[in-house]
């Protein structure tokens, strides 16, 4: 299905419209005769003028021309388009909706193509992130079945260039406001690549342009260009023109003239020439800015240094240049009273917020602001008075003729003020609103096209923005009746329709002028324009479109020396997608390709130029070329990027810079085929996945063995033993199979809580199918359970075989096979009772008067013989011990007297009911051996497990209740899959940065990755979920095996994380059965599209990819001694402790990023690796929080700092004598970089550590609780532990070793600290963790829900304040953190000590009462003299 769309969020540039959206959108009216029967109706209904155009459309490629308000949109919106684009695709509908605003704009454009029936329609803007959809598959699956698109020329633009859209797909491109499309408008360059696929033969769209105003300039030729562009025809209607006339209502223009003053006639005031003296007295060299580009001595910030200062281009200085231009725009414009309030009123602001530190200039540097600040506290300001009736002095000429026009208007007048200055706009409105002729007859708002960004900072004098959009939406509502604009109201935003437009500036051309006038078309609507020469009409009007014409030229001749060196650069062009790169778009492209390589603080990703400019010798223009730098991260060739030829304009060689550069990092393997960065799909491929899954039913081994009986010859035999704790065999039984009997040794069985036995197994041996006699399984499973009235089926053949060797067992003749008067009763043998099994006890003579009787044989006889049984065990699960700590002990006595003649004593011995009743928990482990076997010899046969019970522990669920489960595996497995998948990927990609890496690990490590692994392997179906209870288990026979085909494709539900983790329990086993080669092994069977290398392979080619030297620098020398290693290749010491801000200068050097991202995972290996071989056994919990405590970026960021080296140091005393010393080099100071922040903020974190220092050694070493808060309180930047992690890599790449990493980690306290966390079991569990755990505990599962508050206080400080609910109590309270995380650790903390002294306070009162019940008990039962009976 053909579809559309884009890249780019929605320009800001103000050249489109949607003058006409009133009534293409049926939002107000489409008959504009009958404005009350367009309220109550949605429906479009087309004039016969409008159908004229859309049949026209049909015929040709046309550009519908129709003044503002004739419905141009629903020409491309009728509802007989749907059809037409049934045969041919999608329709691209285009409007360039100016700034934050353009929403509006495209809400009355659905609304209006929403009334073409059975079609889908979408909209596609920059804020629905199209920016970051880089594969083909997202724009087909977003655009299915959409036959509609509705979209910014950018939007389309970006997605044919990266082709994720071709042309041929579009039936129909409709360009809004098409007198824009000229020049490098997006939309001629996307009918340049239109004309591409017409030339080369391919499918094109038709094209529909709708305009209000063909010919923009004074040009002739303006029209052809644009027809030439469009390959389209004007055209307006001529058949029913006399009803489009009808429609069209232009306005009366008149004139307001005023007495325009010469320019000399404009003096300042005394509030002007004090902002003039503070302005011209500003010292560039004393700028913040400039100050700490001084202090920089990196290339970038010199080339910006050298900059700034011949431009006097800083943040301030810009700053009070605008400030003091819209002054005297403001003077010239408003007069002198507005212009003595801007500057009074915006200076009182500036300052207010700068004292009160308040968020209305938060965008802005501290320092800047204050050095502001401080200039703008010398101007002395005047506050003029309140305006008056009768005032004329202080207002301009040309205001007091606005006022004097609309305080004559008529009542009900609904009127737009365009203004050309934005300075006026804000100052216009308040004189306005404040006016005694006007404030009462007029409701005033305002209106600028402004960019809303969050991070845009806000300059000074400019207004509140948020108030745009308000005041907009207020005067669609008829709340305002005057609103004062900029020429972002002249096309674009949806406007009612008003009675009055007042040009306050003179048009800058026809379009323009166009455009306003559109905006008045209710009846007996008024154009006013205010004019400073008295002429008439005509004549005015004629002098309006010369000057138009000299004003379009001139701005025609700014650009004319970039339009003469407009290059004739053929697009980059990839054959395989189609995807281009424009010579214009090079640059964005450039800055957002290098913004995706890191997002690490205080690494500045963005490229820059240097420019070199040459003489021409002609004495012309000097001619410019570029370089353009790249960050660090990137290979050195790709660096720095020369323009290949000169230029005239900085811009033009920036572009070509940066063209080749792009071109250079696509060859270099950066980019995919559509031009993007690949790590965007890496990212794409870190697969979502549902919570749960559909996946294939637990394979049955028993369906294969129950064909095999019928089919084999031989079969397996074993010897089972069932012994007792004493190592006593009980019972022999030998078990059968038609297929190899699976590895299976020994297991342990809980018959009761005395008695824990075992089932040993002796060798399998091979027997003939004639040798084997009959089976007993039916007879055992007689014996012991047909008090549970199952059917007797003494034929059946079991799926095992099982036999006594010395024992014949008759089915149904042994079970109450004797009297008890025939009977030797000695325990050995069961008693039954109506078929019901108890075991002996004892024989009484008579019945005991002081034993309880049940109530049915009080009427037996007393003096004859009575049997004292004991209920006989009733559990069918012998796998599962007992509870340590049952929930509640039975105080119901369980034994009971039966007369003797009731009871049968079986005719075997005990012990083949004991295993009789073992015999579903035998079947059971067999399967589970089977399963695994299965497994092994199919989807992992080219690991070659040699131990079976690692898989079964690997594919056991927790919820299956198995002796042991994957969790621990799946611990040990998560660390080997990440290790090996990151040094993999490092090898094989030598030159990628860290982000694409990390990018690309993190795809393939993924949960839902794995999660697929399961499911194309096969492997979900030999996955152990359910848990064995034997509660509902019944026999296995052959027959019904093979009836029920237990393999015949059912379904189960499946926890998508339980898929992932079987898997990387299944690396974990395959890791401890084989080490790392059997890993890799089963890694190539789960993620076969990754080229795996093994390890040592691994680290050989990532040491010969970095240059091989010998030599280190003098102040790096130390480090070799602080770790205790010495490196073969110092070249790779050096990267190690290179910040990316480093930066060298011609130099083929690294930064650490690759080796950081190697050395997370080698410590993590590391850890790992200690814990797992830890004395003490450890659930995968206590694992898992005891590595986060041993390697998170606060403790390794502690350690960095207190690790250090001592070095010799020297005072000279005062009598010139030499006193020697020593001083101590932490870690961290051997990071080489050339950031001003960074050091900053070292020095800040240095402070703080010498503070909190004590207190956390204190915690580190004697500490019973991991110091979570204390850690938190350094508030250490992550480059600390980035730093620590990339030296480990390094060490890693040069020895090979991790035993050599594991001596680093030991000197640096990582080791040490770990082992006491284990030996003394230190807690380590996070407080929010505690928290959340005691919340549950405590009665009900209560919310906790933390509450933040920040408070700003004076000197840039502020106070972090969390409060800690539980359920609808506040617990606790903490504040004065340095950061929200660690306030909410804090207050966690305090509520969880809280809460737990709460449950054992209520848990003794509990074990209280429970004693003095218990004591109860015990007296009753002595007084009742029954307990010792």
């Amino acid at each position: 299905m053909p579809s559309l769309l884009s890249v780019d969020s929605i320009s800001g540039n103000p050249s489109g419209n949607n003058d006409d959206t009133e009534l293409d959108a049926g939002i107000g009216t489409v008959d504009i005769k009958d404005e009350v029967q367009a309220k109550d109706s949605n429906i479009i209904h087309a004039r016969e003028y409008q159908l004229e155009m859309f049949e026209e459309s049909l015929k040709r490629n046309i550009i519908v021309a129709m003044d503002t308000g004739t419905g141009k949109t629903q020409v491309a919106a009728w509802p007989k388009v749907g059809p037409r684009l049934a045969p041919f695709g999608a329709c691209a509908y285009n409007t360039p909706g100016p700034f934050s605003e353009s929403k509006q704009n495209w809400k009355t454009d659905f609304d209006s193509l929403s009334q073409i029936p059975a079609v889908q329609i979408k909209t596609l803007v920059g804020a629905d992130g199209v920016e970051t959809w880089s594969d083909v598959r997202i724009w087909d699956d977003y655009l299915r079945n959409v036959r509609i698109v509705v979209s910014t020329y950018q939007v389309l633009l970006d997605a044919v260039n990266h082709a994720f859209v071709r042309m041929d797909r579009l039936s129909l491109i409709v360009f809004d406001e098409a007198h824009n499309c000229r020049g490098k408008h997006s939309g001629a360059k996307i009918m340049g690549r239109y004309r591409d696929s017409k030339n080369a033969g391919l499918s094109i769209p038709s094209i529909l342009g709708l305009t209000a105003s063909p010919i923009v300039s004074s040009k002739l030729d303006t029209l052809e260009k644009i027809e030439q562009t469009l390959d389209a025809v004007c055209k307006s209607p001529s058949i029913h023109r006399d009803e489009l006339l009808s429609v069209v209502k232009r306005p009366i223009m008149t004139h307001a003239f005023y007495i325009q003053p010469d320019e000399d006639d404009f003096p300042l005031t005394d509030t002007m020439k004090s902002l003039a003296s503070a302005y011209y007295g500003l010292d560039i060299n004393e700028d913040p800015y400039i100050v700490r580009l001084r202090r920089d001595k990196r290339e970038r910030s010199q080339v910006e240094l050298e900059q700034a200062c011949n431009n006097k281009d800083t943040y301030v200085f810009n700053q009070m240049q605008t400030f003091w231009r819209k002054s005297v725009t403001i003077h010239r414009e408003l007069g002198t009273w507005a212009v003595d309030y801007f500057i009074s009123i915006s200076i009182a602001q500036f300052l207010k917020s700068v004292k009160e530190n308040d968020s209305w200039f938060q965008g802005w540097d501290t320092q800047e602001k204050q050095y502001l600040a401080n200039a703008l506290r010398n101007v002395k300001t005047t506050t003029p008075p309140p305006l008056e009736y009768g005032m004329s002095n202080g207002l301009s000429n040309k205001v007091a003729a606005l006022i004097r026009e609309l305080s004559k208007s008529a009542d009900g007048t609904i009127g737009i003020i365009f203004v050309r200055e934005i300075a006026t706009v804000a100052m216009l409105s308040h004189i306005l609103s404040t006016h005694p002729l006007v404030k009462d007859r007029f409701r005033v708002g305002t209106m600028i096209g402004t960019s809303n960004h969050i991070s845009q900072k806000r300059d000074v004098g400019a207004p509140n923005k948020t108030e745009y959009a308000q005041n907009l939406k207020d005067f669609q509502d008829g709340k305002l009746n005057l609103l004062i604009a900029t020429s972002v109201l002249e096309e674009g935003i949806d406007v009612p329709a008003c009675n009055m437009v007042v040009c306050f500036d003179t048009p800058a051309n026809l379009k323009t002028f166009i455009q306003r006038r559109g905006r008045a078309r209710m009846r007996e609507s008024k154009l006013i324009l205010l004019v400073s020469q008295i002429t008439t009409q005509v004549e005015q009007w004629m002098e309006l479109e010369e000057e138009m014409k000299r004003r379009y030229e001139e701005d025609a001749r700014l650009v004319q020396l970039e339009e003469m060196e407009q290059p004739e650069v053929e697009p980059f062009y990839v054959p395989k997608t189609g995807a281009h790169l424009d010579f214009d778009q090079a640059k964005s492209h450039l800055e957002h390709f290098c913004r995706k390589l890191s997002l690490r603080q205080y690494a500045d990703t963005r490229p820059y130029y240097i420019f070199k400019r040459t003489p021409s010798p002609l004495g012309e223009v000097p001619q410019v070329s570029a370089t353009v730098v790249l960050p660090m991260s990137l290979p050195p060739e790709l660096r720095r990027v020369e323009s290949t030829g000169l230029w005239f304009t900085e811009k033009s060689a920036s572009k070509d810079a940066a063209f080749i550069a792009y071109r250079a990092i696509y060859e270099a393997g950066f980019l995919n085929d559509n031009l993007m960065p690949v790590q965007t799909e890496f990212t794409e491929e870190i697969e979502s996945r549902d919570s749960e899954l559909e996946v294939n039913e637990q394979w049955s081994p028993w369906a294969q063995i129950a064909h095999a009986w019928s089919n084999n010859e031989e079969f397996y035999q074993r010897r089972l033993r069932l012994v007792d704790q004493h190592d006593n065999v009980l019972c022999e039984i030998d078990a059968t199979l038609p297929v190899p009997f699976p590895d299976l040794s020994c297991f342990d069985v809980f018959w009761d809580k005395n008695n824990r036995w075992k089932i040993k197994l002796d060798q399998t041996k091979l027997i003939s199918a004639k040798a084997l006699q009959a089976d007993q399984s039916p007879a055992l499973l007689d014996l012991a359970f047909r008090h549970y009235q199952w059917e007797r089926r003494d034929t059946a053949r079991s799926v095992l075989h099982l036999r006594s060797p010395i024992q014949d067992i008759p089915f149904g003749e042994l079970v109450g096979q004797k009297g008890v008067e025939e009977s030797c009763l000695d325990g050995t043998r069961l008693i039954r009772v109506e078929g019901v099994p108890f075991s002996f006890k004892a024989l009484l003579p008579s019945r005991d008067p002081d034993l309880a009787v049940q109530e049915h044989l009080k009427d037996e006889p007393v003096d004859i013989p009575w049997l004292v049984l004991e209920k006989w065990i009733r559990r069918k699960d012998f796998l599962h011990d007992f509870p340590v700590e049952p929930s509640a002990v039975s105080t119901k006595p369980n034994y009971m007297i039966i007369p003797a003649h009731y009871c049968r004593v079986d005719g075997i011995h005990v012990s083949y009911v004991h295993f009789g009743m073992l015999i579903p928990s035998i079947i059971h482990m067999i399967e589970l051996h089977l399963i695994a076997t299965e497994l092994c010899n199919t989807v992992l046969k080219a690991v070659g497990f040699s131990n079976v019970s690692l898989v079964i522990s690997a594919i056991s669920a927790p919820s299956a209740r198995e002796g042991t489960n994957y969790e621990r595996l799946e611990f040990l497995g998560d660390s080997i899959l990440k290790m090996l998948t990151t040094v993999t990927v490092t090898a094989n990609k030598p030159n990628y940065p860290e982000g694409f890496l990390d990018a690309m690990k993190s795809s393939k490590v993924s949960n839902g990755r794995l999660c697929r692994s399961t499911i194309e392997t096969g492997l979900d179906k030999f996955i152990l979920k359910k848990e064995f209870t034997g509660s509902k288990w019944k026999p296995l026979y052959v027959e019904d095996v093979l009836e029920a085909n237990t393999n015949a494709g059912s379904k189960r539900l499946l926890s998508t994380k339980t898929l992932a983790d079987v898997v990387e329990a299944l690396i974990g086993a395959a890791y401890l059965d084989g080490g790392v080669d059997k890993a890799l092994t089963c890694l190539r069977i789960f993620i076969p599209e990754m080229e795996w290398h093994s390890l040592d392979s691994s680290r050989d080619a990532l040491f010969s990819q970095t240059t091989m030297g010998t030599y280190l620098p003098p102040p790096l020398a130390p480090l070799e001694e602080l770790i205790g290693y010495s490196f073969r290749n110092k070249n790779l010491l050096i990267e190690a402790a290179t910040h990316s801000s480093f930066g060298y200068i011609n130099s083929t050097g690294n930064c650490m990023e690759r080796l950081e991202f190697l050395g997370d995972v080698i410590l993590d290996t590391v850890v790992v690796d200690a814990i797992w071989k830890f004395e003490r056994e450890m659930d995968q919990h206590e694992m898992h929080i005891t590595r986060t405590a041993c390697i998170n970026a606060e403790l390794l960021g502690f350690l960095c700092m207190e690790w250090s080296i001592e070095q010799e140091a020297t005072i000279i005393s005062e009598d010139k004598s030499t006193i020697e010393t020593s001083t101590k080099i932490p870690f961290w100071k051997f990071m080489c970089h050339t950031s001003q922040e960074m050091s900053n903020a070292q020095h800040a974190a240095e402070e703080r550590y010498e503070k909190e220092r004590e207190a956390i050694l204190e915690a580190l070493d004697h500490g019973k609780e991991y110091p979570w808060a204390q850690l938190l309180h350094l508030n250490l930047p992550k480059f600390f532990s980035d730093f620590f992690e990339s030296m480990i890599g390094a060490v890693w790449v040069d020895s090979g070793s991790l035993d050599v990493c594991a001596r680093v980690a030991e000197r640096a306290g990582i080791l040490p600290y770990l082992r006491r966390i284990l030996e003394e079991r230190v807690d380590v569990i996070h407080p929010k963790n505690h928290l959340g755990h005691e919340a549950g505990r405590f009665g009900t599962s209560k919310q906790v829900d933390y509450q933040m508050e920040i408070h700003d206080g004076p000197d840039e400080s502020r106070e972090l304040i969390c409060r800690v609910l539980v359920g609808d109590e506040l617990m606790a309270e903490a504040r004065d953190g340095v950061n929200p995380e660690e306030v909410q650790t804090r207050a966690a903390y305090a509520a969880y000590k809280i809460l737990r002294k709460r449950r054992e306070e209520k848990e003794a009162r509990e074990k209280e009462v429970k004693e003095m019940e218990g004591k109860e008990i015990e007296a009753q039962e002595v007084e009742n003299g029954g307990a010792e009976a």
